[in-house]
């Protein structure tokens, strides 16, 4: 009879372990994904680095802490219940950090590959204020790619078009600049006479920073005005279509204050 409570308290022990082993790996996943991005912040390492090597293997290590957190419930079941909840909690972390990162790479295959998007692909408003800062970076280039960034936009992003308002310039410029103001961008420079606005908007979590231009002039019939956005990222070969929404976001709440 003992033999047989000494057997039990071993493979309890053993199931424990295994449970700590799923536990430990998710947990490690989770934390090497928050150090790429706070590397990256902190100039540590490149963004390549950070996205490319640290946060394929934080993939990896996620998947194998959910899977094995996944043989430790089963294997705990049901008698271990500090195994059980460090099983529970390690599928739980695993799963989700696999599913960030899934839903990222799904994302990058489903929009087209840039980072330069604008309502004018013919004549899109010019960086001026910003270029400054994005050398001091060496961000990618600010001047427009031209054909072939108009033909991957009109294929991925069709509903993107200037904005036709009846209002006046004037007053649509002021608009312009208070909805800008709204989003929580740094405005980084407005000049009303020539009718433009350029600002800065920087992700949350790793710190991206996008350049956003606004122009607003006459239209064409001088009746009413004309607004163009555009949004350029300063790193990164694809936005994930963060530039793309931006816009979509910012021309949404334009048009409903107009």
């Amino acid at each position: 009879m003992s033999e047989q409570r000494d057997t039990i308290s071993s493979g309890r022990a053993r199931i424990s372990r295994i449970a700590l082993l799923g536990f430990g790996v998710a947990i490690l996943a989770a934390v090497v994904m928050m150090a790429a991005a706070l590397g990256y912040r902190l100039g540590l390492w490149s963004v390549g680095f950070a996205l490319l090597t640290l946060t394929d293997y934080a993939a990896y290590a996620a998947f194998a802490g959910g899977a094995i957190s996944l043989i430790g419930l089963g294997r705990s079941l049901p008698g271990s219940i500090p195994g059980m909840v460090l099983s529970v909690i390690g599928i739980a972390v695993g799963g989700y950090s696999c599913h960030t990162i899934y839903q990222q790479w799904v994302t990058v295959k489903s929009v087209p590959f840039i980072h330069d998007i604008t309502t004018d692909t013919v004549d899109p408003p010019a960086f001026v204020a910003v270029v400054a800062a994005r050398e001091a970076e060496g961000a990618n280039p600010h001047d427009y790619a031209g054909e072939p960034a108009a033909r991957q936009q009109e294929c991925g992003y069709p509903d993107l078009t200037s904005l036709l308002s009846e209002a006046d310039p004037a007053t649509v410029y002021d608009r312009a600049l208070e909805v800008a103001e709204s989003m929580e961008w740094e405005i980084v420079a407005a000049d009303r006479a020539l009718g433009r606005i350029e600002a800065t908007d920087t992700s949350t979590w790793y710190g991206f920073k996008d350049d956003i231009v606004i122009r607003v002039l006459a239209a064409d019939s001088d009746v009413g005005s004309l607004v163009d956005v555009r949004s350029l990222s300063r790193v990164g070969r694809s936005d994930v279509g963060i530039n793309a929404a931006r816009i979509r976001t910012y021309l949404d709440a334009l048009d409903e204050s107009l």
